[in-house]
């Protein structure tokens, strides 16, 4: 059992946290909020319930133990993408209708890269 650091990210964001605000909230340095989210350490077992209290979710979803994100919520629908993929999605549901046809396209056209006729 690992902690999964792109939930933290995810989870962060929605709050509008900077790694530093999270630091404080959780009376750890910024750089440790920065290696649990880059998997290269992770929390005690008290900063993990600290950690999960903050982020409004369970340890269980922290740990990968759960894909439901915050306690009474539906699971993650999300739960399987990476971080990148998460951040393409956003980008994607930020823009117009037009913008999001044109991006669907240049996806298409990668897509097809590299494939034979």
């Amino acid at each position: 059992m690992s902690l999964r650091g792109d939930r933290i990210i995810r989870l962060r964001k929605e709050l509008n946290l900077t790694q530093a605000r999270l630091a404080e909230l959780v009376d750890v340095t910024s750089n440790h909020i920065s290696k649990y989210e880059n998997g290269y350490t992770s929390p005690t077992l008290p900063t993990l319930s600290t950690l999960a209290q903050t982020l409004n979710t369970t340890t269980d979803y922290l740990l990968g133990l759960s894909d439901i994100p915050h306690p009474g919520a539906e699971p993650d629908a999300n739960a399987d993408l990476t971080p990148d993929e998460i951040e393409l999605l956003t980008i994607y549901r930020e823009r117009s209708a037009g913008d999001r046809k044109r991006l669907l396209g240049i996806f298409e056209m990668i897509r097809g890269i590299g494939r034979e006729d």
